[in-house]
C-alpha cells in the first residue's frame, strides 16, 4: 500500500513538474510590428474565440484578414465579419495548429504549431503563440542551425534552445508573453519540417542543462569565437562559473572565422579623442591605437590610459567580433578580426566542426560550458530538493 502511495504521489509530482513547462508563449513578429494579418487554418479548421467566448469556426479553405480599429480587433472572412473589443483567439480543434501571414508590412506565410491569441498593442496587433515545448524547440533549432546538419549538432542544438527557452520565461513578461520570435531571444519562424531536426528533438526530449545548483544555465550561444571564448562578466558585467574563457581550434577554419574592415585614421582618432579623451597629440599613444596586435582576447584597446572597452569598439563601429588586431596603411587603420558574435558559451561554427569529425553533443556541450549536467525536465524538482 506504501509503495503504492510512493508511486502515485512521485508520478503527481512529476506531472505538476512538467505542467509548468508544457507550452512557451511566444510573441511573433517581435522584430516588425505588424498592423494586418491572414490567419488561416492548418489542414483544418480553427474555433474563433471573441473576447473570451466561442464566436464561430473558421473553415479550413478560408482566411481571416485582420486588423485594428478604432473600435478593437476587426476581422473579415468570406464566411463571416466580427469585431473584438480586446482579444480573438484561434484554437484547431485537431490540434494541428494554424498558417500566419503578415499582411503590412508583407512577409512570406508561416505555419505554427499551437494556438493563436491576437490583442492590441497601441496601433499595432499583438500576436501572441502558444506552443507545445518541443515543438517550438524544434522550430528554434531549424531557424537557428539550418537544414543539412550532424545529428549530434542538432540535439546540441535541442537541449540548448530548450534549456534557453525555460530559463528566459520572464523575459517578456510586461509584454504578455514569455519570449519573442526574433534574436532578442531565439529565432522562431513557426513548425520544423526537417526529419533529422524531428528526431534529434525527440532523441533529446526534456533534457535541459542545469549547473552545480540545478539553476537552468542561460545557454548562450554566438556564430564564431575565433579561437578563444569570453568570461561572461567580460560582455555583460555579471559572471556564471560556467560561462568562462576557454581555448577552441575547432572553429578557427570555419566561415566566419576571420574578417576585416578599414576605418580612416582621422576617423578612428577623433573617435577615441571625442568618446574617450585619448591623447591623439601623443605619438607614442596614436602609434598604440593604430599598430595593435594582441596575442589573446583583451578587454581593452592596447592597455592605453583612459581605457577604451573593445566591446564598445565592436558595437559603434559594429564590428564582427571584438577581437581584433590594427594595421595601418597610408590614410586608414585596417581591422583584422578573428570570431562573429559575443564569444560568451557556445561557439556555433566550433561545435558543428566537432559533431562532423565524431564528438558526441555531450561531449561537445563540456566543451564549452563548464560544470554543468544534463537533466530530465521532471527530475529538476527532485534534485534541488537533494541539493537543500
Amino acid at each position: 500500500m506504501l509503495r503504492s502511495l510512493l508511486y502515485v504521489s512521485t508520478c503527481f509530482l512529476a506531472g505538476a513538474a512538467m505542467a509548468q513547462y508544457a507550452d512557451v508563449r511566444v510573441g511573433l513578429f517581435h522584430d516588425s510590428p505588424t498592423r494586418q494579418v491572414m490567419v488561416m487554418g492548418d489542414r483544418g479548421p480553427l474555433d474563433v474565440w471573441v473576447d473570451g467566448k466561442q464566436a464561430a469556426q473558421l473553415a479550413s479553405s478560408d482566411g481571416l484578414v485582420i486588423k485594428c480599429t478604432e473600435n478593437g480587433i476587426h476581422a473579415k472572412s468570406l464566411a463571416f465579419d466580427l469585431t473584438a473589443k480586446k482579444s480573438l483567439i484561434f484554437r484547431s480543434p485537431a490540434g494541428m495548429g494554424f498558417r500566419l501571414r503578415n499582411m503590412a508590412p508583407k512577409s512570406p506565410e508561416r505555419l505554427y504549431p499551437g494556438s493563436l491569441e491576437l490583442g492590441r498593442s497601441g496601433g499595432n496587433l499583438l500576436l501572441v503563440a502558444t506552443v507545445p515545448l518541443e515543438e517550438y524547440v524544434g522550430g528554434v533549432v531549424q531557424a537557428e542551425a539550418g537544414k543539412e546538419q550532424w545529428m549530434e549538432y542538432y540535439k546540441l542544438q535541442a537541449v540548448s534552445c530548450r534549456t534557453y527557452a525555460l530559463a528566459n520565461k520572464r523575459r517578456h513578461a510586461g509584454e504578455g508573453f514569455e519570449v519573442c520570435d526574433g534574436t532578442h531571444c531565439q529565432v522562431f519562424l513557426g513548425r520544423n519540417r526537417v526529419d533529422s531536426i524531428r528526431q534529434a528533438v525527440a532523441l533529446t526530449r526534456d533534457l535541459v542543462v542545469v549547473d552545480p545548483d540545478i539553476r537552468l544555465i542561460h545557454a548562450t550561444f554566438h556564430s564564431n569565437c575565433g579561437g578563444e571564448t569570453m568570461n561572461a562578466d567580460e560582455v555583460w558585467s555579471k559572471s556564471e562559473p560556467y560561462l568562462v574563457s576557454t581555448v577552441d581550434t575547432f572553429c578557427l577554419h570555419e566561415p566566419h572565422a576571420v574578417w576585416e574592415k578599414s576605418v580612416s585614421r582621422t576617423k578612428w582618432l577623433n573617435y577615441l579623442h571625442k568618446e574617450y579623451g585619448v591623447d591623439t597629440d601623443d605619438s607614442n599613444v596614436v602609434a598604440s591605437v593604430t599598430n595593435y596586435s594582441p596575442e589573446c582576447r583583451d578587454l581593452f584597446l592596447a592597455n592605453i590610459s583612459p581605457p577604451v572597452p573593445l566591446v564598445q569598439l565592436r558595437k559603434d563601429f559594429k564590428l564582427r567580433s571584438a577581437y581584433f588586431s590594427i594595421k595601418p596603411e597610408g590614410d586608414m587603420v585596417v581591422l583584422h578580426g578573428r570570431g562573429f558574435g559575443h564569444g560568451v558559451g557556445l561557439c556555433q561554427e566550433g561545435a558543428m566542426h566537432m559533431a562532423r569529425h565524431g564528438y558526441t553533443y555531450t561531449q561537445i556541450l563540456h566543451h564549452y560550458f563548464a560544470n554543468v549536467h544534463l537533466v530530465k525536465l521532471q527530475n529538476l524538482d527532485f534534485f534541488r530538493d537533494k541539493g537543500d
